[in-house]
């Protein structure tokens, strides 16, 4: 047993190698997801400058902690790494949405399909926050649109029906049609209240017209013509 103590020093250093990987990916990975939602929260300020900036610095950190796990598997694939990855890819292709463009692809962004595919299953909850500012700002056709979107991206996650240890996304195809069917509601309430505003609007209209005719005849009892009025 005399290689014993070398046997374990080799174990032993190896461990601490991992361990220190290991922590520097976990800084890595909240320093990525900070810069997303900082991104994130710039876009619906109308910080375009700021959030492309924020995503910049997450998309040079991913490549980073990408280049530092792969030889680390059991880092790479831990859950931390991924969730990075999916920050980055929500707040990505949300910036992209926002400025009128194309998605990112998944291999430009280099990032691993399965974090992309769970990324934009989170990119619907940004649209849906952008659907009810636009619903407080009146904007009914950009709501529409944005509707639009999150429906066009539950066809396709709806897509992959693969054992969780594939792809783990059936409880966030289950969010995203929660969070649909929600939106459509609150949307279908919005343009009746809308309906009912307009409507409010012409029967006061009405009464305007009413009032301004007697004032005119001076004939309190005088009969009203609706036709007239109509």
């Amino acid at each position: 047993m005399k290689n014993l103590d070398n046997i374990v020093n080799k174990i032993e250093k190896s461990i601490d190698d991992k361990e220190l990987i290991r922590e520097k990916a976990l800084r890595s990975s909240r320093d990525i997801i900070i810069n997303c939602r900082k991104a994130i929260q710039c876009i619906h300020q109308n910080l375009n400058k700021e959030a492309k900036g924020n995503i910049k610095q997450a998309s040079a950190k991913l490549a980073e902690l990408y280049d530092i796990t792969k030889e680390y598997p059991e880092i790479l694939y831990a859950g931390f790494v991924e969730n990075a990855a999916q920050e980055l890819v929500e707040a990505h292709c949300f910036y992209n949405i926002m400025q009128g463009k194309d998605l990112p692809d998944p291999d430009e962004m280099q990032t691993t399909y399965s974090s992309y595919l769970m990324g934009l299953c989170d990119l619907v909850g940004e649209l849906r926050r952008t659907i009810l500012d636009s619903i407080r700002s009146g904007e009914q056709k950009n709501a529409d649109e944005y509707l639009t979107m999150m429906e066009e991206i539950y066809d396709v996650i709806i897509r992959f029906d693969y054992p969780s240890g594939l792809v783990p996304i059936k409880k966030k195809q289950d969010m995203v049609r929660g969070l649909i069917e929600k939106t459509r509601g609150e949307l279908a309430v919005a343009s009746c209240e809308r309906r009912i505003e307009y409507r409010t609007d012409e029967f006061k209209g009405m009464l305007d017209k009413i009032s301004e005719k007697k004032t005119k005849t001076k004939k309190k009892d005088s009969a009203l013509d609706i036709d007239d009025i109509w």
